[in-house]
């Protein structure tokens, strides 16, 4: 039976409604994730993908060298206004958690490395300042814009992109310094 006319097509335009809210209920369930603490994390963990970078004094970072540490991933440039307000929020972080095992790696995407340093220095960056000079970390973490917060827990695992809640997780993850 075919549907024809106006009706035919108030109804399957239902149908795609229907089917479409029935996606977003079954992804969004809590079927589908589950709390430790306060953090909640997906049922399919993501593992962090490795990367080397070399910093502004061109030293090589892997990521893998910091399992058992959180660490927290700021992508930016320089260019970017709201890039320019993250220093004084992450300075602020990493001297409240540094020494409680939080490390913040400012990862520059395809910029020269004199332009970074200046910036670095302007800002008065207190973490590390990484170099993605291809952009080829920024693509393995599906960066769309930026600034882009990634947080990897201490096994590895991605915790929040876009971190909305940053300050309640790393309460969680870590104890703050006294």
């Amino acid at each position: 039976m075919a549907l024809k006319g106006r009706r035919g097509y108030k109804i399957w335009f239902l149908l795609i409604v229907i089917c479409f809210a029935s996606i977003v209920m079954l992804t969004s369930s809590p079927a589908f994730s589950s709390q430790e603490g306060s953090v909640w994390k997906s049922s399919i963990e993501e593992l962090a993908p490795d990367f080397v970078l070399k910093d502004l004094d061109g030293k090589e970072v892997r990521l893998t060298d910091y399992r058992g540490k959180v660490v927290l991933l700021a992508f930016s440039t320089t260019w970017c206004p709201h890039c320019r307000k993250m220093p004084p929020y992450l300075n602020e972080l990493h001297g409240e958690y540094g020494d409680s095992g939080l490390v913040i790696f400012n990862i520059d995407i395809q910029e020269p490395v004199k332009k970074v340093r200046s910036f670095a220095a302007r800002y008065d960056i207190k973490y590390r300042v990484l170099l993605d000079e291809r952009a080829e970390t920024a693509m393995a973490y599906n960066v769309r814009g930026v600034p882009s917060l990634i947080l990897v827990d201490k096994e590895g695992t991605i915790v929040c992109r876009q971190c909305r809640s940053l300050d309640n997780l790393l309460e969680t993850l870590l104890p703050a310094a006294k």
